[in-house]
This record gives structure tokens, C-alpha cells and sequence, in this order.
């Protein structure tokens, strides 16, 4: 009995070993974690106060959360592969499948929030920042992978410049404009703001790379972030023009004393 647990242990050391070494021979996969984690906990700080609980277990819930469908997003295609136990499917992870995923969640939280009553542009406005947030650290990744170069040899924006050099910032860009939103209590807007400049990235990005929905030569369904980011752009465009006070109507001035009312109708 001793032995065996002895000897479970030293299996898990190892494995854990294995994971260590893995991190320490690989920066880029170092750089993706901290794009989880950190994006996790930027997205948990920020929107804890929406529902009006407690604000450290609500941030660690809703870090949990996000971190859940971001992970689970990234490695769609790699389940795939292992549920289909064919070799030729295996492939690497997908940014799509964790924007895809973590954008239908965090609309899904804000449509629950909205029917109870609460405000809904938090939770999309610290989505805004936590997204921009994820997607700067992992374009270091790239870089340090030597991976998604531009396929074009000079775009409008990017002339001569490296294009992920150009995502991070942009994408750095709109985190502090959806920061600085977010400070003020402009919630709406730091939503529309921060969503339209990651959905407006990430469409010049495959464009640059030739990855725009129904371009891609290996027959792969491509572009799944687009139209869950669209979605959550538009729920965030609504509750911001929602947010947006009437204009309020010309005053009636009252006649002066002792003068007929010229508006009422004689019979």
C-alpha cells in the first residue's frame, strides 16, 4: 500500500517536472498562460460589481468563468482531434474558439443580468478590456513562435512594419480606451468601443493573412470569433443607445397676466 503511494507520487512529480520543463524550453507557451490567466483576472476584477455581491468571491467566480469558456475555446480544435482519433486532424490551439466561446459566454452572463435588472454593460465593457488584454501577450507568442506573419507584402496600415507588432498595438489601444471608459462609468461605450477595435483587428489580421471566412485552402471552417464578437457588439451598441437620455421638449411659455391664451380655440 506504501509503495504504491510512494510511487504514485513520484508519477506525479514527474509529470509535474515534465510540465515545468515543458514552460521553461517554451516562452511562447509561457506568454499563451499568462494570456489566460491574466485575462481572467482582469475581466474578474473588473466586472465583480455587477451583480452587487461580495467583490472577491465575485471576481474569483466570474475569473473562473471566463477562464472555463477562454481555455475550453482554445482547445476546441485539439478535443476534436482526440474525440475523432485521427492523427491528420491534430492541430494547434485556436485564438477563434477562445474569443468564439468566452465573447457567446459573456453576452449569455450580460442577457441574464439584463432580465434581472442589473447593468449588462459591465460585464460586456470588462469583456472589451479583458479580450484586447489576452490578445496582446499572445501575439508576443507569435513572435516568439515566428508564427502569423502577413501574407502580403505591404498592407494600408502596417506599410513596412511587422503586422503583429502592429495588433499588439492597437490592441493595447483599445484596452486603455476601455480602461479609461470603465473608469469614468461610461460602461456602454467602453463595450461598443473596445469590442468594434478587437472585431475590427482581428478582420484586418486574416485579411493580412488570408484567413477572412471561406479564403482558407485546407477546407477548415475559419473566422468563428467574427460573428460571436458581431453579436456581443451589437448587444453592447443597444444597451449603450438605451443608456442615452432623452432630449427633453421645448418648454410652453404660460401667457402673461391678464392676456387671452392665443393657443386655446374659441367656439
Amino acid at each position: 500500500m506504501f509503495f504504491g503511494k510512494q510511487e504514485g507520487w513520484r508519477h506525479r512529480r514527474g509529470m509535474s517536472s515534465l510540465a515545468l520543463d515543458k514552460l521553461g524550453e517554451s516562452p511562447a507557451t509561457v506568454l499563451r498562460l499568462f494570456s489566460a490567466v491574466g485575462s481572467a483576472a482582469v475581466f474578474g476584477l473588473l466586472v465583480a460589481p455587477a451583480t452587487g455581491a461580495a467583490y472577491w468571491p465575485a471576481a474569483f467566480a466570474w475569473a473562473f468563468g471566463f477562464g472555463f469558456f477562454f481555455v475550453g475555446g482554445t482547445g476546441y480544435r485539439i478535443l476534436i482531434a482526440v474525440a475523432a482519433r485521427t492523427p491528420s486532424l491534430t492541430t494547434s490551439a485556436s485564438w477563434s474558439g477562445a474569443t468564439a466561446a468566452s465573447a457567446l459566454a459573456a453576452l449569455m452572463a450580460a442577457l441574464v443580468l439584463l432580465a434581472r435588472g442589473d447593468d449588462a454593460s459591465l460585464v460586456l465593457a470588462s469583456y472589451a478590456a479583458a479580450i484586447n488584454f489576452a490578445y496582446i501577450p499572445v501575439k508576443f507568442a507569435c513572435i516568439q513562435a515566428g508564427c502569423c506573419h502577413a501574407h502580403h507584402g505591404k498592407m494600408p496600415l502596417t506599410g513596412n512594419h511587422d503586422l503583429r507588432r502592429v495588433e499588439i498595438t492597437l490592441s493595447a489601444l483599445f484596452v486603455a480606451i476601455s480602461l479609461y471608459a470603465i473608469w469614468t462609468g461610461a460602461f456602454g461605450r467602453a463595450a461598443v468601443f473596445g469590442l468594434a477595435g478587437h472585431l475590427a483587428v482581428r478582420l484586418f489580421s486574416r485579411s493580412a493573412r488570408d484567413r477572412l471566412p471561406g479564403t482558407s485552402s485546407t477546407g477548415r471552417l475559419t473566422g468563428q470569433e467574427l460573428p460571436a464578437l458581431t453579436l456581443a457588439l451589437a448587444c453592447s451598441l443597444a444597451l449603450a443607445l438605451a443608456q442615452i437620455p432623452a432630449l427633453p421638449k421645448p418648454a410652453v411659455a404660460n401667457p402673461p397676466p391678464g392676456l387671452p391664451d392665443q393657443t386655446a380655440i374659441s367656439t
